[in-house]
């Protein structure tokens, strides 16, 4: 055997030995360490997701009553925004709004949604029910956008919905519709 043998054996012993991975101490601090770190991060995370979901719902409403008031304009006809009832496409009564929601146009101003055509499909818009965690109240009657935008003489008052979250400490947005059609969201208490 040669000399130059003896020290490549050794060299590849060292290299083998150096690269064995990680011991069973280091996995066991390394996994304390990511569980002191998510027990630290969740409650933190859980609240993120909460506000996230709260936040979104008053947007989508928001965006919805918007899409109403548009498309009343541009349709040149009354556009109703009211509660989903269990037959689809059909407004239903009450002020729980978190059992969705549907934007539908009214040409024949009878405060129910007219009949979909294959040219002119009916609802416009449909929103699912919100997730448990959140409310949504809102008014009994229909909200209503007349050709020019307004809610007119049969909605003469203002409108207001409110999104809220269900736990300890949620904060609210609170949607109004004047008279005017103007439409605002604001973050309440």
């Amino acid at each position: 055997m040669k000399t130059t043998d003896f020290s490549f054996h050794q060299r590849a012993r060292r290299i083998a030995r150096n690269a064995r991975g990680f011991t069973i101490l280091e996995l066991m601090i390394a996994t304390t360490l990511i569980a002191i770190m998510s027990a630290i991060a969740a409650p933190g995370m859980l609240d993120f997701i909460r506000v996230n979901r709260l936040s979104t719902a008053a947007r989508q409403l928001d965006a919805d009553i918007l899409l109403a008031r548009r498309e009343a304009i541009k349709r040149n006809a009354r556009v109703l925004v009211c509660v989903k009832s269990s037959t689809a496409g059909v407004c239903g009564s009450g002020t729980a709004w978190a059992g969705g929601w549907i934007v539908c146009y009214d040409a024949d101003q009878d405060n129910a949604c007219d009949t979909s055509t294959t040219t002119n499909p009916n609802p416009i818009r449909q929103h699912a029910a919100l997730d448990a965690s959140l409310t949504l109240t809102g008014p009994a009657a229909v909200a209503r956008f007349n050709a020019n935008g307004t809610q007119g003489a049969a909605g003469a008052s203002s409108l207001s919905f409110t999104t809220r979250g269900v736990w300890a400490g949620s904060k609210s947005f609170v949607e109004t519709v004047t008279a005017t059609g103007n439409v605002s969201m604001a973050a309440g208490s």
